[in-house]
């Protein structure tokens, strides 16, 4: 089995980056400064038309798309048990979650970061930010983590959503948020993805 990982620091890969480290296996990293274009190249295209990042390609099947890439992978090794098996009453609200980050998170940030104005939320997937703030944290309620006692891929994906949105001032730094933001970045799966991500900005600086 051959798994390669397309990643360029400071991007959203990181959210592919943290799920590998908490799987635990053992993958390739491709890792490339986002300024050099490579992500637009020919043989890119091929693994993923859109030319964004992540991309992983496990046995030559190349995959796209974060929550994509997270239910392929949590689904493939079971060694650390991050997803729900089909059977399981919590599968449904798994994958309402990974949905949910691309669906509702990042659009309703989008409406914050450029300020959409007199939007309609019943016209819209991701109905308001609001909606979405409050639905995030009546989510995480008491937790520790989406699916209660059980930590998935699901907080993987929400959760470094989420962080992003606490880095560049738009979603809480305290309370519910604050503290579901604590107990994530404690995981010694994120640890070791920091790790990596460090030190891969080093090998790529800002220019």
């Amino acid at each position: 089995m051959t798994l390669q990982f397309f990643y360029a620091p400071r991007t959203r890969a990181f959210t592919t980056l943290w799920l590998l480290e908490e799987l635990g296996v053992e993958y390739a990293l491709e890792s490339f400064d986002i300024n050099s274009g490579r992500h637009k190249q020919a043989d890119f295209l091929a693994l993923n038309p859109m030319g964004k990042i992540p991309v992983v390609v496990h046995d030559g099947t190349s995959v796209a798309e974060t929550g994509a890439i997270a239910i392929y992978l949590s689904d493939l090794f079971k060694t650390n048990a991050l997803s729900p098996s089909p059977s399981d009453p919590k599968r449904a609200d798994y994958l309402r979650w990974l949905f949910f980050a691309s669906g509702v998170l990042e659009p309703a940030y989008g409406e914050k970061f450029f300020k959409w104005e007199n939007i309609p939320s019943s016209s819209v997937a991701w109905g308001s930010f609001d909606q979405m703030l409050d639905t995030l944290t009546e989510g995480i309620g008491d937790g520790p983590w989406l699916l209660g006692d059980t930590f998935s891929a699901a907080d993987v994906v929400v959760g470094n959503g989420m962080r992003f949105g606490q880095m560049f001032g738009v979603m809480p730094k305290e309370g519910p948020l604050g503290a579901y933001a604590e107990r994530l970045t404690s995981r010694d799966g994120f640890k070791r993805a920091q790790a990596i991500e460090d030190r891969e900005s080093e090998r790529f600086p800002r220019e």
